[in-house]
Protein backbone atom coordinates (compact mmCIF):
# COMPACT_ATOMS: atom_id res chain seq x y z
CA UNK A 1 0.00 0.00 0.00
CA UNK A 2 1.34 3.46 -0.89
CA UNK A 3 1.60 5.47 2.30
CA UNK A 4 1.38 9.24 2.51
CA UNK A 5 5.11 9.31 3.21
CA UNK A 6 5.96 7.25 0.13
CA UNK A 7 3.58 9.27 -2.04
CA UNK A 8 5.16 12.55 -0.97
CA UNK A 9 8.66 11.25 -1.53
CA UNK A 10 7.82 9.84 -4.96
CA UNK A 11 6.20 13.13 -5.94
CA UNK A 12 9.38 14.92 -4.94
CA UNK A 13 11.53 12.53 -6.96
CA UNK A 14 9.25 12.93 -9.98
CA UNK A 15 9.70 16.69 -9.79
CA UNK A 16 13.50 16.43 -10.03
CA UNK A 17 15.43 16.60 -13.30
CA UNK A 18 15.76 13.20 -14.96
CA UNK A 19 19.48 12.93 -14.20
CA UNK A 20 18.86 13.53 -10.52
CA UNK A 21 16.21 10.81 -10.29
CA UNK A 22 18.62 7.96 -10.91
CA UNK A 23 22.00 9.57 -10.37
CA UNK A 24 24.74 7.58 -12.07
CA UNK A 25 23.31 4.08 -11.77
CA UNK A 26 21.91 2.38 -14.85
CA UNK A 27 20.90 -1.31 -14.91
CA UNK A 28 22.90 -1.63 -18.12
CA UNK A 29 26.08 -1.25 -16.04
CA UNK A 30 25.44 -4.71 -14.65
CA UNK A 31 25.94 -6.27 -18.09
CA UNK A 32 29.66 -5.46 -18.00
CA UNK A 33 31.56 -8.76 -17.91
CA UNK A 34 33.70 -7.80 -14.94
CA UNK A 35 30.67 -6.74 -12.89
CA UNK A 36 28.81 -9.92 -13.83
CA UNK A 37 31.83 -11.90 -12.66
CA UNK A 38 31.96 -9.99 -9.37
CA UNK A 39 28.24 -10.51 -8.77
CA UNK A 40 28.45 -14.21 -9.59
CA UNK A 41 31.33 -14.61 -7.15
CA UNK A 42 29.04 -13.34 -4.37
CA UNK A 43 26.43 -15.97 -5.26
CA UNK A 44 29.12 -18.63 -5.33
CA UNK A 45 30.28 -17.68 -1.85
CA UNK A 46 26.82 -17.20 -0.32
CA UNK A 47 27.15 -19.95 2.29
CA UNK A 48 30.64 -18.85 3.29
CA UNK A 49 29.53 -15.22 3.57
CA UNK A 50 26.83 -16.08 6.09
CA UNK A 51 29.22 -18.31 8.02
CA UNK A 52 31.78 -15.50 8.22
CA UNK A 53 29.04 -13.06 9.23
CA UNK A 54 28.23 -15.33 12.18
CA UNK A 55 31.91 -15.58 13.18
CA UNK A 56 32.30 -11.82 13.03
CA UNK A 57 29.21 -11.24 15.20
CA UNK A 58 30.74 -13.47 17.86
CA UNK A 59 33.91 -11.34 18.09
CA UNK A 60 33.14 -8.88 20.94
CA UNK A 61 33.49 -5.22 19.98
CA UNK A 62 32.05 -2.87 22.61
CA UNK A 63 32.61 0.79 21.74
CA UNK A 64 36.17 1.68 22.60
CA UNK A 65 37.23 -1.97 22.69
CA UNK A 66 37.16 -2.92 19.02
CA UNK A 67 40.79 -4.08 18.84
CA UNK A 68 40.06 -7.77 18.17
CA UNK A 69 37.71 -7.00 15.31
CA UNK A 70 40.14 -4.39 14.02
CA UNK A 71 42.89 -7.00 13.88
CA UNK A 72 40.62 -9.38 11.95
CA UNK A 73 39.53 -6.72 9.46
CA UNK A 74 43.06 -5.48 8.87
CA UNK A 75 44.28 -9.01 8.15
CA UNK A 76 41.49 -9.45 5.60
CA UNK A 77 42.09 -6.20 3.71
CA UNK A 78 45.83 -6.90 3.64
CA UNK A 79 44.97 -9.98 1.56
CA UNK A 80 43.38 -7.64 -0.99
CA UNK A 81 46.53 -5.61 -1.44
CA UNK A 82 44.88 -2.26 -0.71
CA UNK A 83 47.27 0.65 -0.56
CA UNK A 84 47.80 2.90 2.44
CA UNK A 85 46.48 0.32 4.90
CA UNK A 86 46.58 1.73 8.40
CA UNK A 87 45.25 1.20 11.88
CA UNK A 88 45.19 4.62 13.46
CA UNK A 89 45.61 5.63 17.09
CA UNK A 90 42.03 4.79 18.06
CA UNK A 91 41.90 1.58 15.95
CA UNK A 92 40.06 2.77 12.84
CA UNK A 93 41.17 0.48 10.00
CA UNK A 94 41.37 1.85 6.46
CA UNK A 95 42.83 1.13 3.05
CA UNK A 96 42.53 2.41 -0.51
CA UNK A 97 41.56 0.50 -3.64
CA UNK A 98 43.23 2.72 -6.21
CA UNK A 99 41.35 3.76 -9.31
CA UNK A 100 42.76 4.23 -12.79
CA UNK A 101 42.46 7.99 -12.42
CA UNK A 102 40.07 10.77 -13.26
CA UNK A 103 37.17 9.70 -11.07
CA UNK A 104 35.93 10.83 -7.65
CA UNK A 105 37.15 9.25 -4.42
CA UNK A 106 34.47 7.57 -2.31
CA UNK A 107 34.64 6.25 1.24
CA UNK A 108 32.60 3.19 2.16
CA UNK A 109 32.48 3.14 5.96
CA UNK A 110 31.04 0.53 8.31
CA UNK A 111 31.56 0.64 12.06
CA UNK A 112 33.07 -2.20 14.06
CA UNK A 113 31.61 -1.38 17.46
CA UNK A 114 28.35 -2.46 19.03
CA UNK A 115 26.35 -1.05 21.94
CA UNK A 116 26.67 -4.24 23.98
CA UNK A 117 29.05 -4.41 26.97
CA UNK A 118 31.72 -6.99 27.62
CA UNK A 119 30.28 -10.29 28.78
CA UNK A 120 27.18 -10.12 26.56
CA UNK A 121 26.32 -13.50 25.07
CA UNK A 122 26.95 -13.01 21.34
CA UNK A 123 26.19 -16.58 20.27
CA UNK A 124 24.25 -16.45 17.00
CA UNK A 125 21.08 -18.51 16.90
CA UNK A 126 19.88 -19.48 13.44
CA UNK A 127 16.21 -20.15 12.78
CA UNK A 128 15.85 -20.84 9.07
CA UNK A 129 16.73 -17.57 7.34
CA UNK A 130 16.76 -15.59 10.61
CA UNK A 131 19.98 -14.87 12.50
CA UNK A 132 19.49 -13.73 16.09
CA UNK A 133 22.19 -12.14 18.23
CA UNK A 134 23.10 -8.77 19.75
CA UNK A 135 24.87 -6.79 17.03
CA UNK A 136 24.00 -9.19 14.22
CA UNK A 137 22.65 -6.28 12.22
CA UNK A 138 24.04 -3.05 13.60
CA UNK A 139 26.61 -2.94 12.23
CA UNK A 140 28.21 -6.36 11.80
CA UNK A 141 26.11 -7.24 8.75
CA UNK A 142 27.25 -4.09 6.99
CA UNK A 143 30.86 -4.46 8.08
CA UNK A 144 31.01 -7.92 6.52
CA UNK A 145 29.09 -6.74 3.43
CA UNK A 146 31.53 -3.88 2.84
CA UNK A 147 34.51 -6.21 3.21
CA UNK A 148 32.92 -8.67 0.79
CA UNK A 149 32.18 -5.86 -1.68
CA UNK A 150 35.89 -5.06 -1.92
CA UNK A 151 36.72 -8.76 -2.25
CA UNK A 152 34.18 -9.23 -5.05
CA UNK A 153 35.50 -6.25 -6.97
CA UNK A 154 38.90 -7.94 -6.91
CA UNK A 155 37.50 -11.34 -7.88
CA UNK A 156 35.79 -9.75 -10.87
CA UNK A 157 38.81 -7.69 -11.90
CA UNK A 158 36.64 -4.58 -11.73
CA UNK A 159 38.47 -1.31 -12.35
CA UNK A 160 37.10 2.02 -11.22
CA UNK A 161 38.20 5.48 -12.29
CA UNK A 162 38.16 6.90 -8.79
CA UNK A 163 39.59 5.54 -5.55
CA UNK A 164 37.41 3.42 -3.27
CA UNK A 165 38.37 3.85 0.37
CA UNK A 166 37.51 1.12 2.86
CA UNK A 167 36.94 2.39 6.41
CA UNK A 168 36.10 0.19 9.38
CA UNK A 169 35.44 2.77 12.05
CA UNK A 170 35.34 2.64 15.84
CA UNK A 171 33.18 4.30 18.49
CA UNK A 172 30.28 5.08 16.17
CA UNK A 173 27.85 4.18 18.92
CA UNK A 174 29.47 6.58 21.39
CA UNK A 175 29.49 9.80 19.44
CA UNK A 176 30.71 8.97 15.90
CA UNK A 177 34.21 9.49 17.27
CA UNK A 178 35.96 7.13 14.88
CA UNK A 179 34.68 8.72 11.67
CA UNK A 180 35.35 12.19 13.05
CA UNK A 181 38.93 11.25 13.94
CA UNK A 182 39.53 9.65 10.56
CA UNK A 183 38.08 12.48 8.48
CA UNK A 184 40.01 15.08 10.47
CA UNK A 185 43.33 13.24 10.69
CA UNK A 186 43.70 10.72 7.85
CA UNK A 187 44.83 13.24 5.26
CA UNK A 188 41.99 12.25 2.90
CA UNK A 189 39.24 14.60 1.79
CA UNK A 190 36.94 12.23 -0.11
CA UNK A 191 34.58 13.51 -2.78
CA UNK A 192 31.74 11.40 -1.36
CA UNK A 193 31.05 9.34 1.76
CA UNK A 194 28.84 6.26 2.08
CA UNK A 195 28.04 4.99 5.56
CA UNK A 196 27.07 1.34 5.28
CA UNK A 197 24.85 1.29 8.34
CA UNK A 198 21.23 0.48 9.05
CA UNK A 199 18.81 -1.80 7.26
CA UNK A 200 18.68 -2.50 3.52
CA UNK A 201 15.21 -0.94 3.63
CA UNK A 202 16.58 2.56 4.35
CA UNK A 203 18.40 5.36 2.57
CA UNK A 204 19.28 8.34 4.76
CA UNK A 205 20.71 11.54 3.36
CA UNK A 206 20.40 13.80 6.40
CA UNK A 207 21.97 14.06 9.81
CA UNK A 208 20.11 14.22 13.06
CA UNK A 209 21.31 16.84 15.49
CA UNK A 210 22.64 14.76 18.36
CA UNK A 211 23.88 16.04 21.69
CA UNK A 212 24.91 13.67 24.44
CA UNK A 213 25.65 14.73 28.01
CA UNK A 214 26.70 13.19 31.28
CA UNK A 215 25.49 15.15 34.30
CA UNK A 216 27.00 14.75 37.77
CA UNK A 217 25.76 15.75 41.22
CA UNK A 218 28.04 15.58 44.27
CA UNK A 219 27.91 16.02 48.04
CA UNK A 220 30.02 15.08 51.11
CA UNK A 221 27.81 12.01 51.63
CA UNK A 222 26.57 10.55 54.91
CA UNK A 223 25.61 7.28 56.60
CA UNK A 224 22.00 6.22 56.07
CA UNK A 225 21.35 6.90 59.79
CA UNK A 226 22.35 10.54 59.22
CA UNK A 227 20.75 10.97 55.82
CA UNK A 228 17.41 12.61 56.65
CA UNK A 229 17.44 16.20 55.48
CA UNK A 230 20.97 15.90 54.10
CA UNK A 231 21.68 16.90 50.48
CA UNK A 232 21.70 13.79 48.32
CA UNK A 233 23.02 13.44 44.75
CA UNK A 234 20.74 10.43 44.30
CA UNK A 235 17.65 12.46 45.13
CA UNK A 236 18.86 15.23 42.83
CA UNK A 237 19.26 12.74 39.98
CA UNK A 238 15.73 11.44 40.54
CA UNK A 239 14.25 14.93 40.56
CA UNK A 240 16.26 16.02 37.53
CA UNK A 241 15.20 13.03 35.45
CA UNK A 242 11.58 13.59 36.38
CA UNK A 243 11.88 17.28 35.47
CA UNK A 244 13.55 16.53 32.12
CA UNK A 245 10.73 14.27 31.04
CA UNK A 246 8.38 17.13 31.83
CA UNK A 247 10.03 19.50 29.32
CA UNK A 248 7.48 20.17 26.54
CA UNK A 249 8.69 18.82 23.20
CA UNK A 250 7.55 20.00 19.76
CA UNK A 251 5.08 17.75 17.92
CA UNK A 252 6.49 14.53 16.49
CA UNK A 253 7.70 15.06 12.92
CA UNK A 254 5.74 13.13 10.30
CA UNK A 255 7.09 10.74 7.70
CA UNK A 256 9.89 9.18 9.77
CA UNK A 257 8.50 5.70 10.28
CA UNK A 258 9.17 4.50 13.81
CA UNK A 259 11.36 7.50 14.65
CA UNK A 260 9.73 9.99 17.02
CA UNK A 261 11.58 13.29 16.82
CA UNK A 262 12.55 15.48 18.49
CA UNK A 263 13.25 13.42 21.60
CA UNK A 264 15.38 13.12 24.71
CA UNK A 265 16.32 9.96 26.52
CA UNK A 266 18.04 9.16 29.81
CA UNK A 267 20.01 6.07 28.89
CA UNK A 268 22.40 5.49 31.81
CA UNK A 269 22.53 6.38 35.48
CA UNK A 270 24.69 5.39 38.39
CA UNK A 271 26.65 6.38 41.46
CA UNK A 272 27.45 5.43 45.01
CA UNK A 273 29.66 2.68 46.36
CA UNK A 274 27.64 1.13 49.22
CA UNK A 275 24.00 0.54 50.05
CA UNK A 276 23.96 2.24 53.45
CA UNK A 277 25.24 5.71 52.60
CA UNK A 278 24.34 8.79 50.61
CA UNK A 279 26.43 8.60 47.43
CA UNK A 280 29.17 11.18 47.21
CA UNK A 281 28.42 11.35 43.51
CA UNK A 282 25.55 10.29 41.25
CA UNK A 283 25.19 10.77 37.52
CA UNK A 284 23.01 10.19 34.47
CA UNK A 285 23.24 10.63 30.72
CA UNK A 286 20.99 12.42 28.27
CA UNK A 287 20.76 11.73 24.54
CA UNK A 288 19.01 14.64 22.79
CA UNK A 289 18.03 14.44 19.11
CA UNK A 290 16.29 16.79 16.69
CA UNK A 291 15.94 17.31 12.96
CA UNK A 292 17.32 20.85 12.89
CA UNK A 293 19.80 23.01 14.76
CA UNK A 294 17.32 25.64 15.96
CA UNK A 295 15.15 23.05 17.72
CA UNK A 296 18.18 21.27 19.11
CA UNK A 297 19.71 24.46 20.51
CA UNK A 298 16.45 25.38 22.23
CA UNK A 299 16.05 21.95 23.78
CA UNK A 300 19.69 21.80 24.84
CA UNK A 301 19.31 25.09 26.68
CA UNK A 302 16.19 23.78 28.44
CA UNK A 303 17.91 20.52 29.44
CA UNK A 304 21.07 22.11 30.83
CA UNK A 305 19.24 24.86 32.71
CA UNK A 306 16.81 22.33 34.22
CA UNK A 307 19.56 20.02 35.46
CA UNK A 308 21.57 22.93 36.86
CA UNK A 309 18.49 24.38 38.61
CA UNK A 310 17.71 21.05 40.30
CA UNK A 311 21.26 20.88 41.62
CA UNK A 312 20.94 24.32 43.15
CA UNK A 313 17.56 23.47 44.69
CA UNK A 314 18.94 20.27 46.22
CA UNK A 315 22.11 21.87 47.52
CA UNK A 316 24.49 19.55 45.68
CA UNK A 317 27.49 20.21 43.48
CA UNK A 318 27.01 20.10 39.74
CA UNK A 319 29.18 19.46 36.70
CA UNK A 320 28.60 18.17 33.20
CA UNK A 321 30.47 16.48 30.37
CA UNK A 322 29.47 17.04 26.77
CA UNK A 323 29.82 13.65 25.12
CA UNK A 324 28.89 14.65 21.60
CA UNK A 325 28.32 17.88 19.71
CA UNK A 326 28.72 18.34 15.96
CA UNK A 327 28.89 21.69 14.18
CA UNK A 328 26.63 21.62 11.11
CA UNK A 329 27.31 25.16 9.93
CA UNK A 330 29.14 23.82 6.84
CA UNK A 331 26.46 21.27 5.91
CA UNK A 332 24.96 21.55 2.43
CA UNK A 333 21.32 22.69 2.22
CA UNK A 334 18.69 19.97 2.42
CA UNK A 335 17.64 20.09 -1.25
CA UNK A 336 21.24 20.09 -2.44
CA UNK A 337 21.97 17.03 -0.30
CA UNK A 338 18.91 15.21 -1.64
CA UNK A 339 19.63 16.05 -5.28
CA UNK A 340 23.28 15.08 -5.14
CA UNK A 341 24.34 12.12 -7.25
CA UNK A 342 25.53 10.10 -4.25
CA UNK A 343 22.00 10.05 -2.81
CA UNK A 344 20.14 9.56 -6.08
CA UNK A 345 22.55 6.82 -7.15
CA UNK A 346 22.07 5.10 -3.80
CA UNK A 347 18.28 5.30 -4.09
CA UNK A 348 18.28 3.85 -7.62
CA UNK A 349 20.74 1.11 -6.70
CA UNK A 350 19.05 -0.12 -3.53
CA UNK A 351 15.69 -0.16 -5.27
CA UNK A 352 17.12 -2.24 -8.11
CA UNK A 353 18.37 -4.84 -5.62
CA UNK A 354 15.67 -4.60 -2.96
CA UNK A 355 13.81 -7.68 -1.76
CA UNK A 356 11.15 -8.66 -4.31
CA UNK A 357 7.70 -7.51 -3.29
CA UNK A 358 9.01 -5.06 -0.70
CA UNK A 359 7.97 -1.38 -0.75
CA UNK A 360 9.83 1.20 -2.82
CA UNK A 361 12.68 2.68 -0.78
CA UNK A 362 12.59 6.45 -0.54
CA UNK A 363 15.30 8.76 0.83
CA UNK A 364 14.73 10.26 4.26
CA UNK A 365 16.26 13.42 5.69
CA UNK A 366 17.52 11.77 8.85
CA UNK A 367 20.70 10.05 9.90
CA UNK A 368 22.59 9.01 12.99
CA UNK A 369 25.56 7.29 11.38
CA UNK A 370 29.16 8.06 10.48
CA UNK A 371 27.74 9.94 7.49
CA UNK A 372 26.68 12.68 9.92
CA UNK A 373 30.30 13.75 10.26
CA UNK A 374 30.72 13.96 6.49
CA UNK A 375 27.50 15.95 6.19
CA UNK A 376 28.74 18.38 8.84
CA UNK A 377 31.93 18.93 6.80
CA UNK A 378 30.01 19.64 3.59
CA UNK A 379 30.97 16.29 2.02
CA UNK A 380 28.12 14.74 -0.02
CA UNK A 381 27.07 11.68 1.95
CA UNK A 382 24.46 8.97 2.26
CA UNK A 383 23.73 6.02 4.52
CA UNK A 384 22.59 2.65 3.15
CA UNK A 385 22.27 -0.86 4.55
CA UNK A 386 23.14 -4.24 3.06
CA UNK A 387 20.82 -6.61 4.95
CA UNK A 388 17.28 -6.48 6.27
CA UNK A 389 17.65 -6.16 10.03
CA UNK A 390 15.33 -5.46 12.93
CA UNK A 391 15.42 -4.38 16.58
CA UNK A 392 18.91 -2.82 16.66
CA UNK A 393 20.43 -1.99 20.07
CA UNK A 394 18.39 -4.73 21.71
CA UNK A 395 19.30 -8.23 22.83
CA UNK A 396 16.53 -9.48 20.55
CA UNK A 397 18.20 -8.05 17.42
CA UNK A 398 17.85 -10.18 14.29
CA UNK A 399 18.54 -10.13 10.55
CA UNK A 400 17.48 -12.01 7.43
CA UNK A 401 20.52 -14.00 6.31
CA UNK A 402 19.65 -14.27 2.61
CA UNK A 403 19.24 -10.50 2.18
CA UNK A 404 22.95 -9.82 2.59
CA UNK A 405 23.70 -11.36 -0.85
CA UNK A 406 21.70 -8.83 -2.91
CA UNK A 407 22.86 -6.20 -0.41
CA UNK A 408 26.51 -6.87 -1.27
CA UNK A 409 25.66 -6.75 -4.97
CA UNK A 410 24.00 -3.39 -4.41
CA UNK A 411 27.18 -2.07 -2.77
CA UNK A 412 29.26 -3.32 -5.70
CA UNK A 413 27.00 -1.53 -8.17
CA UNK A 414 26.93 1.60 -6.03
CA UNK A 415 30.70 1.75 -5.65
CA UNK A 416 31.22 1.27 -9.39
CA UNK A 417 28.60 3.84 -10.38
CA UNK A 418 29.90 6.49 -7.98
CA UNK A 419 33.54 6.16 -8.99
CA UNK A 420 33.15 5.58 -12.74
CA UNK A 421 30.40 7.94 -13.92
Amino acid sequence: MLTRTHAAALFLLAALPLGAQTGWFRPSLLSKPELRKAMQSVDDRATGIVEEWIRLVEIPAPSGKEQTRAKYIRAEIEKLGLSGIRTDGIFNVSGVRKGTGGGPSVVFAAHMDTVFPEGTDLTVKREGDILRAPGVGDDTSNLLATLEMFRALDRGGVKTSGDLIFLASVQEETGLAGAKHWLENSGYRPDMFVAVDGSATEVWYGSLRINQFKFFYASPGAHTLESRGTPSPARAVAKAINALYGIPLPPVAEGLGTFKLPTLNVGMLGGGTVVNAIPREAWFTVDLRSLDSATQDKLESAVVSTVRRIGEMEGVGFRMERRMAVDYSRALPRQERLNHGVVQTAVATVNHFRKPGSPEIVPTDVGSTDANIAVSMGIPAVSVGAAVQRMPHRLEEYAEASTIIPGIKSLIALGFALTTH
